[in-house]
């Protein structure tokens, strides 16, 4: 999981020194959406939780000079449910706050490529349902915690304010617990997106 993040924030840090990149001049405030996939990979200590996953949703807002500037935004990373008939029902979610650089660059217009990456104020959520008792009893409990995350895109500028493309981002959310140990949990999006430039 350290592997993955590390690469993706290479690519954010060379991206703006590709010989081949040039760059259109985009500065002022732009807002983007994305929609998609969140695949999970979890580990505890030495083991493997396995893989699951859901749906994901991201927001962000920032400000560029020229190609790179600033982002702060929101990223809900859906959630798991898991089931033992007639004794537990679990469900598992998180989602977070995110703030770093933001880079689009052109490669020839009007296609581009993008990268980004920062912090991310992730909070995870877990609601246990114990249906062995009667009345069946509910438990919540939520953890958070600052990691990083780290993007690509790609796509096409349909005008100067308008853009579509397709982007991967990592997220990653580690934290040591007394109990259980240490967590880590990889969180690899694909999402669809559009950007909107004032």
């Amino acid at each position: 999981m350290n592997k993955t993040y590390a690469i993706l924030a290479i690519a954010v840090a060379s991206a703006s020194l590709m010989p081949s990149v040039h760059a259109d001049d985009l500065t002022g405030w732009f807002v983007n959406a994305g929609a998609g996939r969140a695949n999970y990979h979890a580990t505890v200590d030495q083991y493997d939780l396995g893989s699951e996953h859901g749906s994901a949703g991201i927001v962000n807002f920032g400000y560029r000079t020229q190609f790179i500037g600033f982002e702060a935004g929101y990223t809900n990373l859906g959630s798991v449910t898991g089931t033992v008939p007639d004794m537990v029902r679990g469900k598992l979610s998180g989602d977070g706050w995110t703030a770093g650089i933001n880079g689009h660059f052109n490669l020839g217009s009007p296609w581009y490529i993008s990268a980004r990456a920062g912090f991310f104020m992730w909070k995870l959520h877990a609601t246990l349902t114990d249906y062995t008792v009667d009345p069946s009893e509910t438990y919540k409990a939520s953890r958070q915690s600052l990691d990083g995350y780290a993007g690509v895109g790609f796509g096409y500028d349909f005008t100067r304010s308008w853009s579509v493309g397709v982007a991967f981002d990592y997220y990653r959310i580690s934290k040591s617990h007394d109990e259980i140990g240490h967590l880590d949990i990889g969180s690899r999006v694909w999402t669809l997106n559009a950007e909107y430039r004032f």
